[in-house]
């Protein structure tokens, strides 16, 4: 609804500009409300749970899993993600595209904001990155290809010239998920990278730039909660730096 109400009163905006109608009635309409975000990410231990699980099913499988719990970056993203995205020597990751899947076809289009964003890897996720790396390479070589920059990150080809399918990904996380007893999907990962950084203190626009949100609104909206803990811990340590004055004010 409003969606809706976002093109009609686009429409009506435009025919006020060209003096077809006097007003535009959509402005006084009464529009729902956004439901209340709750994001339920996995805890620490839930989460170091998921990523040993995925490993047992292969390296590839938890590298990928890894990648969506220390990047917060969205499925599509991930799926979309190319080697040449990859920077090694300044140790950045590029999220420049997604990719989905319409009425059967394989689609790749810019991301939800329609720009690149740079996400700096630590030193961990770098060295499981260049081992990857070193799988896909191991891999053309058995099958008498060229190792190229244009490859995907993460496919079922040998050659990586395809991407994984979302809804396959899903499911088989899914599937993990229950064997461990987690309720979880995908999404939460990303829920957990933000919720973690939050609670850590790091601030609101490093975060939102990170997710690639817009700006600061969507992730203040959607991670209030932990935002409130985070400024209570912050006022905590600059009371403590202070001493408390007597009664005399001294």
């Amino acid at each position: 609804m409003r969606k809706i109400h976002f093109i009609i009163r686009g429409s009506l905006a435009a025919a006020v500009r060209w003096e077809w109608i006097t007003g535009n009635p959509a402005e006084t309409a009464r529009i729902p409300g956004l439901p209340t975000p709750d994001p339920d990410p996995p805890s620490s231990q839930e989460a170091a749970a998921l990523v040993n699980a995925a490993w047992d099913e292969g390296a590839d499988w938890g590298t990928l899993v890894w990648l969506l719990l220390v990047t917060g970056v969205r499925r599509a993203e991930l799926l979309a993600l190319r080697w040449s995205d990859v920077d090694f020597e300044s140790a950045k990751l590029f999220v420049r595209r997604n990719h989905v899947r319409v009425t059967g076809k394989s689609i790749e289009k810019d991301t939800k904001t329609h720009r690149t964003r740079r996400l700096s890897l630590d030193d961990a996720t770098v060295e499981l990155l260049s081992e990857h790396r070193q799988r896909y390479e191991a891999r053309c070589r058995e099958v008498g290809v060229e190792p190229v920059s244009s490859s995907y990150l993460f496919s079922y080809s040998p050659a990586n010239d395809r991407p994984c399918d979302p809804s396959g990904i899903t499911h088989r996380y899914g599937r993990m998920c229950e064997r461990l007893g987690i309720d979880s999907h995908p999404h939460a990962l990303r829920h957990y990278s933000a919720t973690e950084l939050l609670s850590a203190g790091v601030d609101l626009r490093t975060v939102a730039g990170r997710l690639g949100h817009g700006g600061g609104a969507t992730t203040l909206r959607v991670y209030t909660a932990w935002i409130d803990n985070s400024d209570r811990r912050a006022d905590n340590i600059l009371s403590g730096r202070l001493r408390r004055p007597n009664a005399n004010g001294r």
